[in-house]
Formats: C-alpha cells, structure tokens, sequence
C-alpha cells in the first residue's frame, strides 16, 4: 500500500512538469503573430555584423546586414542620441522595405528607444544598398545615462547592442510581390560613440558638455 500511495505523488508531479513544458512550447510557438499590421510573418536567414566585426559565417545568409560605425549627434538634458548606418545585401530576392520597427532594443543591457524607420527604398538581389538615412537611438537621463557615463570613464571601447527588428517590405517572385515581415534578431558589438578624442564633464545644471 505505502508503494501505491508513493506512486501518486509522483504521478502528478509528472502531469505538471508535462503541463509547465506545453505551456511553455505553446507559448514560444505564439511568440510572434501569424500577421503583424497586415504584413504576414516570414523566417529568413539574416547575417548581422558590426562595422568592425570579422565573424565566419557557417550557413549561406539569404540576407547579410552590415552595421556602420555609430555617430554621435546630441548629447542634452533629456540625454544621448546616436545614429547608426548600415548596408544591405539581398543574396536571393529583390523588393521594397516600407518601414522597420524596433523591439526591446538594449545597449549594455540598459533599454534605449529607437525611432520607427519610416524612409521607404529599393533593394535588388546582390546588390549592396545602403539605407537612405540612419537608424536614430536615444539614451535617456537618469540611471540609464549616469550607466552609459559610467562605461565611458572606465573607457570601454565598445558597446552590445541587442534587439529585434520587425523588416516590413514587399518581395518580388517572378512577376508577383508579397507582403511580409521578416523579424531580424540583433547581438552585435559597436565603437563605443562617446569615445571620440572628447571627454564628458557634468555641468552644474546637470546637463553635460563634450569637451
């Protein structure tokens, strides 16, 4: 009888690890929507490197992705903005890019905000373009800046920024295009923007000068 009485407890401690394992396979499964703003969603091979970056790539990329070196364009009260080029090599199709979105974008684990990408261009298959204008990324004050000051004292050359880009475009196919979103997840390591033969002292009024 003890044996029985043994096996039940056991019983249902499998029932719930077989139940906290659907859970969660369904919940990565419902990771991302089917359709996003009417754009279905579509997997791609996608290589992201930084300007600097000298990475092998093992498995033929459908698109590679290569990130310039980020400018610095303001640094205020509210805190820092940077910009960021890149170009874009299309090894299998040819399309438009309508707009890019950005989800959880971090820089050295602290969460930045990014613009919405809305300048439309062309793309043709082994074609290099680069895009119309820079991706725009604000760093605001408060502990997020006093990190990032913190980082650049301690002249840490480089920065990791993490992140996923929602690519909304149109894919040509013969004579056909196809609405689609193809998310792109981004690990990469950028020149620390900050380090420029420029220093950073704190004002009085909290605000900062490059010097």
């Amino acid at each position: 009888m003890d044996s029985i009485y043994r096996i039940k407890p056991i019983k249902k401690c499998l029932c719930l690890f077989a139940f906290i394992c659907g859970s969660l396979a369904l919940v990565n499964a419902q990771d991302l929507p089917k359709e996003i703003r009417g754009y279905k969603v579509q997997r791609a091979k996608i290589s992201v490197v930084g300007h600097a970056e000298k990475t092998e790539i093992k498995d033929q990329p459908e698109v590679s992705v290569k990130i310039g070196e980020p400018e610095l364009v303001d640094v205020s009260l509210a805190g820092i903005t940077f910009e960021l080029s890149a170009e874009i090599n299309s090894l299998k199709q040819s399309g438009t890019i309508d707009f890019l979105t950005f989800h959880d974008f971090r820089v050295n684990g602290l969460k930045v905000d990014v613009k919405e990408y809305r300048e439309p261009f062309e793309f043709k298959k082994n074609r290099i373009v680069a895009l119309p204008k820079p991706i725009e990324i604000f760093l605001g004050t408060g502990q997020t800046l006093r990190g990032v000051l913190k980082e650049t004292k301690e002249s840490k050359e480089e920065w990791t920024v993490t992140g996923r880009i929602f690519v909304f475009g149109q894919f040509k196919k013969s004579f056909l295009k196809f609405k689609r979103v193809v998310p792109v997840e981004i690990n990469l390591k950028i020149k620390n923007p900050l380090l420029d033969n420029r220093t950073i002292r704190p004002l009085k009024n909290q605000s900062l000068l490059l010097l």
